[in-house]
């Protein structure tokens, strides 16, 4: 546990096992060594906005900046101006070998593919 805590950050710690608890089934402890780690990784993954603002405000007491939040404007940028496929940024189009059966030809975002197979 950390030492040094006040009343209002037990309060936090408790709220936020509660939910995280709720959320994920996760049985988390106080008395835990890495009982912030672990809220951290499970606050990432949480949908909820209010677990998110709990452990926001939890850093504020404790002094701390545990995690970096990217600003949605940059998230968005990065994301439209790259083309992914299966998680790698692609700048060309996919082109098939001219080995395959079908003729070699250029996969568009018409282009339909079923188990690896281009179907009309």
């Amino acid at each position: 546990m950390i030492p040094n805590l006040s009343k209002e950050m037990i309060d936090l710690l408790q709220q936020l096992r509660k939910r995280l608890r709720s959320e994920f089934n996760a049985d988390l402890k106080l008395s835990q060594v890495d009982i912030i780690d672990a809220l951290l990784l499970l606050v990432e993954k949480s949908r909820d906005q209010r677990t998110q603002l709990l452990f926001a405000d939890l850093e504020d007491m404790m002094g701390l900046e545990l995690r970096r939040i990217k600003k949605p404007e940059q998230a968005l940028a990065t994301k439209a101006s790259t083309n992914m496929y299966r998680g790698q940024v692609v700048n060309e189009p996919v082109k098939l070998d001219s080995s395959s059966k079908r003729s070699a030809r250029v996969i568009t975002t018409q282009t339909r593919i079923y188990r690896g197979q281009i179907v009309a």
